[in-house]
């Protein structure tokens, strides 16, 4: 179980720290990962459905297992992606895929991070100003796909596309032997670099969160369980607040 949420409105879990010596390679292989206890572990009892009933996915459809660790001095949101499902949809172009939806606020800034919810739009922005001035820049939002097939590994929901999802600022692995449509185990290892300012064209204009220990971050993520043509859509969100 997680420790208690502070002020008792959202849960709250730790982020491993793992040594300078032992900084997980990506490469989809869990043993980098013995090290981290049961107590870091973000299980399919963690999340439930995005309609407030508390719901939990069924164990014989979805399973997951999420363990998240950080290295000191590096910037980086290191995660390790372990799902059974009974159906995995990756077959098709764009959003319809099984899919890690990520989201990190490592300021902990608040508010919106999505254009058509600023409180300016149509008033003293238009959709263009909104979209390259605040979109993902505060917080930052991954649409991951798991797995990916013919495709970027993510849809990094802004205009920092270009250069969010690639080295040196990410870095993905996938391990499995899936089929479209069928059930399996699915591995997935990667890294992120939070921004307290993701800049729209340039990194270098950016400022990465600085990560420290004891930190208190903003972090939620929700699986997206596509069952294909006539299947359901579940969206079982961490988050008990979807706002």
């Amino acid at each position: 179980a997680p420790p208690p949420a502070p002020g008792g409105e959202v849960p709250a879990f730790r982020v491993f720290q793992f040594p300078a010596e032992a900084i997980p390679r990506i490469d989809g292989d869990t043993g980098d990962w013995a090290m981290v206890g049961s107590g870091y572990a973000i299980g399919t009892d963690a999340i439930a459905a995005d309609d407030g009933s508390g719901r939990k996915p069924d164990p014989k459809s979805l399973q997951v297992n999420v363990r998240v660790g950080w290295v000191k001095g590096l910037n980086r949101l290191y995660f390790l992606y372990e799902a059974q499902d009974d159906y995995w949809s990756f077959a098709q172009p764009g959003l319809t895929n099984d899919i890690l939806e990520l989201v990190v606020d490592g300021d902990r800034s608040g508010g919106p991070l999505i254009a058509r919810f600023h409180p300016e739009l149509g008033k003293t922005l238009s959709a263009k100003e909104a979209w390259f001035g605040f979109q993902n820049v505060h917080a930052q939002n991954y649409h991951i796909f798991t797995p990916a097939g013919d495709k970027d590994w993510a849809m990094a929901w802004g205009p920092q596309a270009s250069w969010i999802k690639r080295l040196p600022w990410s870095n993905i692995a996938y391990r499995h032997d899936l089929k479209h449509g069928e059930g399996g185990k699915l591995v997935m290892e990667f890294w992120i670099t939070p921004f307290d300012h993701a800049d729209p064209d340039d990194p270098g204009k950016s400022i990465e969160t600085q990560l420290t220990e004891d930190r208190l971050i903003a972090m939620a993520w929700a699986v997206i369980d596509d069952d294909g043509p006539g299947g359901k859509r579940g969206f079982w969100n961490l988050s008990p607040h979807h706002t």
